[in-house]
């Protein structure tokens, strides 16, 4: 086998696979730095989508403590466990926490309203799950989020220049190379990286006053609406 087809690439989010390794190993540092990381990550990201503050910050912290095997019944396999690096970490326990949240609210829907059975005793689980699932989809109580998200970073772009727009575009979208786009405009290479540089702090920066001034009570930042977008929030 030649050493090109034996090249073992390096995994997309290995960095990530190191730190829970580590953490779910008992390395101080690592726990210390994944609950600094991503617990108050966590508990924005679920304020962002409309969850209360208490609410959020409970259902993170169960998260957190699961993911190092901590459970309603006693010591469980800790969550980490499994995480396989197909995604980023981030991504990862956004979906873990909003699909929890999502089934905390279909129980709490229909708890009230459960069937019961005469051959039924406290042994037999919980009701709600003898229920058919019912497909509320994770977009339900996205659509407004989404909706203003989109727009937001609409109006960045709508912000910038038209040669910088197209730039951006053949540079991010088709790929093109700073150095071919500058033989294009005839200019030099560096006219191109600033304007790209400038535009993309633009938009961050557009995207989030225009979510500001549409509700100032989301508590969301640039970096949480980039891992909103990962997580699978349609714009």
């Amino acid at each position: 086998m030649s050493s090109s087809t034996a090249e073992i690439k390096p995994l997309k989010h290995a960095a990530d696979l190191d730190l829970v390794d580590r953490a779910v190993g008992g390395d101080d540092d690592a726990v210390r730095e994944f609950q600094e990381e991503y617990q108050p990550m966590l508990e924005r990201v679920m304020m962002s989508r409309g969850v209360d503050r208490i609410q959020a910050q409970d259902l993170v912290a169960d998260i957190i403590a699961e993911c190092f095997g901590a459970g309603k019944k006693g010591q469980t396999r800790p969550l980490l466990e499994k995480f396989e690096g197909r995604s980023s970490l981030s991504t990862w326990m956004i979906r873990i926490t909003w699909n929890r949240w999502l089934d905390l609210k279909r129980r709490d829907k229909f708890r009230g309203d459960l069937p019961v059975y005469e051959d039924e005793d406290d042994r037999s689980g919980d009701r709600f799950d003898k229920l058919e699932g019912d497909d509320l989809g994770e977009n339900l109580l996205d659509e407004d989020l989404a909706d203003l998200m989109g727009k937001s970073i609409r109006k960045a772009f709508d912000s910038l220049e038209p040669d910088v727009l197209l730039m951006l575009k053949l540079s991010y979208l088709h790929g093109i190379s700073q150095t071919v786009i500058a033989d294009m405009w005839r200019c030099d290479q560096t006219r191109v990286s600033r304007p790209l540089t400038a535009a993309r702090k633009q938009i961050a920066e557009v995207t989030m006053q225009a979510i500001q001034e549409a509700d100032s009570s989301l508590e969301l930042e640039w970096d949480d609406f980039h891992r909103l977008c990962a997580a699978g929030l349609d714009l």
